[in-house]
């Protein structure tokens, strides 16, 4: 099964894509199972795809994804209390693009995690190598995703293994058993990032996302 677990729709404030589209798109690329992550929202969707449940939880460190859970993660709390949140809930926590320098986590990382993000599609390619070395090293689960915040990025990055359902996706991710796929962000498009960045961190009153 191939899928991507990192996906931002109208629900994030720093994206407008509704979640109909999004599913039409992840069919169209192929893929079989998403993962709607908006920032600090947590919605169940109903999109004819296969769907994890998910959220991308703003910890006081960086952020981490929450796929599997069963309820919203509040926003603010520490890495080691957002895991613990996330796992009372059901869910594997992700450590989210851990070499971004805008939001990962970098040198605050805690070896408490299900599984690192080893292919962010916003991501250069010394931040995803740097994730996967991170991943190695401490001998955690792998993930993939786009981190699309645009119906057209959907599916750019994604994993696949040899899972035959959600639960298999779900212990595939745990024990290491994917492999990852995709595009790394080129230097043009990463100064393009930013400057999103920028825009979105003035738009939301100085706060990060």
């Amino acid at each position: 099964m191939k899928g991507d677990i990192h996906i931002h729709s109208k629900y994030s404030p720093d994206s407008h894509s509704e979640p109909e589209l999004i599913a039409a798109t992840a069919r169209k690329m192929g893929l079989d199972y998403i993962a709607i992550a908006d920032h600090n929202f947590f919605k169940v969707h109903e999109l004819g795809i296969l769907t994890i449940p998910a959220e991308e939880v703003s910890s006081a460190d960086g952020h981490i994804l929450a796929i599997f859970i069963n309820t919203s993660i509040p926003r603010g709390l520490t890495q080691e209390e957002t895991i613990d949140r996330i796992h009372d809930a059901g869910g594997i926590a992700i450590s989210a693009h851990p070499f971004r320098l805008v939001n990962g986590v970098r040198s605050k990382f805690i070896n408490r995690y299900d599984a690192i993000e080893v292919k962010n599609g916003r991501c250069r390619v010394n931040c995803n190598l740097n994730a996967s070395a991170l991943a190695k090293k401490f001998e955690r689960g792998i993930t993939a995703g786009s981190d699309a915040h645009f119906p057209d990025e959907v599916g750019r990055t994604y994993m696949q293994s040899d899972a035959m359902d959600l639960e298999g996706v779900r212990k595939d991710i745990v024990s290491g058993n994917v492999s990852v796929f995709g595009k790394d962000l080129s230097s043009k498009e990463q100064m393009k990032l930013y400057w999103k960045y920028v825009a979105d961190y003035f738009k939301n009153g100085l706060r990060r996302v």
